[in-house]
């Protein structure tokens, strides 16, 4: 690639410039192409490095005030006694790749594959017509995924809250955990 080995590289500028490239149908440099795999694995191994791969804490950090939200919209949704009027009927949120993976880990479908360009995650919630159970599917750019601790693609409510209630922080939970210190770390959380 033309770099010795004094100098640094950023592998997520590589790999924003090459996807970026792809997508808009431009000319990519030849190198750059022959390395696709290698830089991507990089940008992969770079991010579950500063993830922990998994760290319960991090990914608290991560998608913990994400997961309290949702938490906290799906709760309402589903609430009976909630009206119908003011239940809103689609939230979005924007993010970056780099994003999607931690919520991907914490929801234990990340394929170790970097996201796609304009990838998304879709929650939607359901209710049974005859029992009147609620059930959550996840999907991941347009493909169905089965959330760890769930038994299928169609979740119950209680099973999915659950998966999110283990990563979920409150506002003040994650001023408390922003604030420690290495030496001061709680393991109340």
């Amino acid at each position: 690639m033309g770099v010795d080995g004094d100098e640094s590289v950023d592998f997520f500028l590589l790999l924003d410039n090459i996807y970026a490239e792809q997508v808009h149908g431009l000319p990519s440099c030849p190198v750059l192409k022959d390395f696709q795999q290698t830089i991507e694995r990089r940008c992969i191994d770079s991010l579950l490095f500063v993830l922990e791969d998994g760290s319960r804490e991090v990914l608290q950090m991560s998608v913990g005030l994400l997961f309290y939200t949702l938490q906290k919209n799906i709760t309402e949704a589903a609430d009976p006694s909630s009206p119908a009027e003011k239940a809103r009927k689609l939230i979005l949120y924007a993010s970056h790749d780099v994003t999607l993976i931690p919520l991907l880990l914490a929801l234990g479908t990340f394929d170790r594959k970097w996201p796609p360009y304009a990838a998304d995650v879709t929650l939607e919630l359901y209710r049974h017509r005859q029992s009147k159970e609620w059930f959550v599917r996840v999907s991941y750019h347009g493909k169905e995924q089965v959330v760890k601790g769930c038994r299928a693609g169609l979740c119950p409510l209680e099973e999915f809250l659950k998966v999110l209630s283990q990563y979920s922080v409150s506002p003040e939970e994650y001023n408390n955990l922003c604030s420690q210190t290495e030496g001061n770390q709680q393991s109340d959380l």
